[in-house]
């Protein structure tokens, strides 16, 4: 292919230039050649205009995507995908127990007082999460050794994938120290160890299923953790579904930080100094996910752009199932 390229740009140019010449352009044309074939086998040109038609880019068919956390802590929930309707989800939350009276009817001659119970019902509607528009020009990246377009629609669903799992990592962590739910501020010194054993004591109080119960460390942690007791530390890193003190081990490094007096910060707020990033500790019977709708929008061939136009949309919620009250929450700062 090289040779006939250089046999028909030297033909071209030996018929613009004969006539000046007074010669034949056929015999230009093979003088050309032979020259030119005769220099570059003893001095090879490897840059040059003249070669730029002839050059070969060879591109790896590889792209280095964006690291994607391990999210499998979201799945240490209730499913309700199949309850939503119309992207709605109905939830009730039981109401307070009944009271019990010893040996009522020795001190009252009156009927047992009757006491309401009733259960609260939610109805909420399931999130809209939505990627900004990215553009794909054909023309532009034909040249490209990998699928650019399977790239970009992977990127906006891994995108929404890692945006919900922050999310979900935020709205399962504990927002107040009260009877039912525990954030222990520890210090600079304190054991890890040591706060999770406390953090076992808490919850086991509280009469809880502790088979349901699940701790996300953070790399700080799981780090003292391992300064602490080697052997432990290789025990919950070392596979799938391993337990700490009873909870259920997860690593994952987009956790919420609460501020030095034990503060939950806003989503998304602005680091300080001195503010602390949390493990979380949850109960898998508190908590849901579920899922909706998954659309991909395209505007393929825009005129202006000259490009195809993507956009992601997904309805979902992942949330707490006593929304108005929650329970038996954990953070560890």
């Amino acid at each position: 292919m090289a040779l006939s390229i250089n046999i028909l740009l030297a033909f071209l140019f030996s018929l613009a230039a004969a006539p000046m010449l007074n010669a034949s352009p056929v015999a230009m044309t093979v003088g050309i050649v032979a020259t030119y074939s005769a220099v570059t086998y003893f001095a090879p040109i490897s840059n040059g205009i003249l070669q730029a038609g002839l050059q070969k880019e060879l591109w790896i068919a590889d792209l280095k995507e964006q690291p994607l956390p391990d999210t499998s802590f979201i799945n240490q929930s209730q499913d309700f995908s199949g309850f939503v309707n119309n992207n709605t989800l109905h939830l009730a939350e039981a109401g307070v127990d009944p009271d019990v009276h010893l040996n009522y009817f020795s001190q009252n001659a009156d009927e047992l007082p009757i006491q309401a119970i009733d259960d609260i019902p939610h109805e909420v509607l399931l999130q809209i999460w939505s990627t900004s528009q990215t553009k794909h020009n054909n023309l532009l990246e034909a040249e490209l050794a990998y699928d650019k377009r399977a790239s970009v629609l992977n990127r906006h669903r891994n995108a929404l994938a890692k945006n919900m799992a922050a999310r979900t990592a935020y709205a399962w962590a504990a927002a107040t120290n009260d009877a039912n739910n525990k954030i222990l501020n520890l210090g600079a010194t304190d054991s890890v160890i040591d706060g999770i054993i406390d953090m076992q004591a808490f919850f086991r109080d509280l009469d809880l299923d502790m088979s349901n119960m699940n701790i996300i460390l953070n790399a700080q942690h799981a780090a003292r953790v391992r300064k602490e007791d080697a052997k432990l530390y290789k025990e919950i890193s070392s596979e799938k579904g391993a337990s700490i003190y009873d909870f259920k081990v997860f690593f994952y490094s987009k956790t919420p930080y609460y501020t030095a007096a034990g503060v939950k910060k806003p989503f998304g707020s602005t680091v300080d100094g001195t503010d602390k990033k949390s493990s979380i500790i949850w109960s898998s019977e508190e908590v849901f996910r579920c899922t909706g709708d998954v659309e991909v929008y395209a505007t393929l061939g825009h005129s202006g752009w000259q490009a195809d136009l993507f956009s992601m949309g997904q309805r979902a919620l992942n949330g707490k199932i006593r929304s108005n009250a929650p329970k038996f929450f954990g953070a560890i700062l």
